[in-house]
């Protein structure tokens, strides 16, 4: 489950390094994906928008976003 606060894990692939942020905003907006939308703030200072469906929660599967939970089960 993904929720304010949760530790973030984006896995972009090949050499370059594993980006760690926090989940500080979750919301829907009206146009667009009607799924809730996060906003995470990474380590580096830097934010980006992911709809909520695209992090995945279970289980590493490469390159995407993952709950801290998720990559290192």
């Amino acid at each position: 489950m993904v929720t304010l606060g949760t530790k973030i894990i984006g896995d972009f692939g090949g050499y370059t390094e594993l980006w760690n942020g926090e989940v500080v905003t979750i919301e829907t907006f009206d146009v667009g994906p009607r799924e809730a939308e996060v906003k995470v703030k990474w380590d580096n200072g830097t934010h980006t928008w992911v709809v909520k469906g695209e992090i995945n929660t279970n289980k590493y599967a490469g390159i995407g976003y993952y709950t801290e939970e998720a990559f290192y089960a």
